[in-house]
């Protein structure tokens, strides 16, 4: 007569014999991987790219090199008065704009530049010009700037207030738009694109081939006005604050759009609770292995030790495979490796994991209460 025990002992008798084969497998199989690179000793070349973030990004530095609220721009408007010293009343005072070409017309003198410098030099140059052109004889020139002409600018993207606001000509850069906007957003990534429609910029003058003399052409403005057709200058903030030099002014009609940041991901399989693909949490930059883990809700065996890290570098042609152990992660950092977007992670299976499995199945199907632990 059979007893309740007998099916128990034989399946029993089978894991350890299971267990024993298996066990001489994994000695055998400990030395096949020696191609694969260590967690523990990966080359620099190897590692993880330090991920870019905003929060070390010096704003400042997107403003205009040089912004001087003298200085005079194509559209503000301006006073010009003119006195010979023989008026017997105030002489009349003439007001106009800036053109598109930088000058401006004034009266029985004619045209000037004057876009490009300050208001002083404004008035020296007409005062100058009129002698030269023989209008006046030793005028005293007063001119004014009355009014900032503005620019039409476009915020858009991934800041708090998009929409299109204006910004005065002497402060139209990108620091300026975003602070108009009310800052870049939590979502916002390191590339901008500013989008300059057609216009006309300042440049310098190529010779003084003009008819000035030397004692004019130092007064007048060095600068020029050229027509440009439209154009996209993208601006990477992390370059940007590392360097003093950049096109970040903007002209009536560009546009900024604020780049969002793209998502990042990691994929976590195998001999885990949960296998999925996991986006990178914006306050964790830099996961490493033992996060990627508590992700996929840990370990599905407590005893599964031995991970695969895949890795696709730029340059390379087959991806990298990083060996790691989770014990050696949770004992020493370098071992928990830092990941980069796009690793694969790979909880492996092994000859002892497949054994303990294998067990745990026996105890699903009817004798869990007589092997303690399990």
């Amino acid at each position: 007569m059979k007893t309740e025990s007998e099916p128990f002992h034989r399946r029993a008798s089978r894991a350890k014999t299971l267990v024993m084969m298996l066990a001489a497998t994994s000695v055998m199989l400990g030395c096949t991987q020696a191609n694969l690179y260590h967690a523990s000793r990966l080359p620099p070349e190897l590692m993880a790219p330090r991920h870019a973030t905003l929060q070390n990004v010096d704003l400042s530095r997107l403003a205009r090199t040089v912004s001087n609220s003298q200085v005079l721009y194509i559209g503000d408007e301006i006073e010009v008065s003119i006195a010979t010293g023989l008026e017997d009343k105030t002489p009349p005072a003439w007001k106009g704009r800036v053109a598109e070409d930088g000058t401006i017309n004034v009266p029985l003198v004619g045209t000037v530049q004057v876009a490009g410098l300050e208001v002083i030099q404004a008035e020296q140059l007409i005062h100058a010009e009129s002698i030269r052109r023989g209008k006046y004889v030793s005028p005293n020139v007063t001119l004014a700037l009355v009014q900032r002409r503005t620019n039409k600018v476009a915020v858009l993207g991934a800041v708090e207030k998009p929409q299109t606001y204006e910004l005065p000509s002497s402060s139209s850069d990108l620091l300026t738009a975003i602070v108009q906007a009310g800052g870049l957003s939590e979502d916002a990534g390191t590339i901008i694109e500013i989008r300059h429609p057609p216009g006309v910029v300042e440049a310098p003058f190529a010779d003084n081939g003009d008819g000035y003399s030397t004692e004019l052409a130092s007064m007048r403005s060095n600068r020029r006005m050229v027509r440009t057709p439209p154009r996209t200058v993208q601006v990477d903030l992390l370059q940007a604050s590392g360097s003093d030099y950049g096109d970040y002014s903007l002209t009536d009609g560009s546009t900024v759009m604020v780049m969002k940041r793209a998502k990042r991901y990691i994929h976590v399989m195998g001999l885990v609770n949960r296998s999925d693909q996991y986006e990178i949490p914006e306050d964790l930059p830099e996961p490493r292995l033992l996060d990627a883990l508590a992700m996929a809700g840990g370990q599905s065996l407590s005893i599964a030790d031995k991970v695969h890290v895949i890795r696709q570098l730029p340059g390379r042609a087959e991806p990298v495979v990083i060996q790691a152990s989770v014990r050696a992660a949770k004992a020493d950092l370098t071992s928990n490796i830092q990941l980069a977007a796009g690793d694969v992670v790979s909880v492996e299976e092994t000859p002892t994991t497949f054994v303990v499995g294998t067990i745990k199945d026996f105890v699903r199907f009817g004798f869990s209460s007589a092997i303690p632990g399990f």
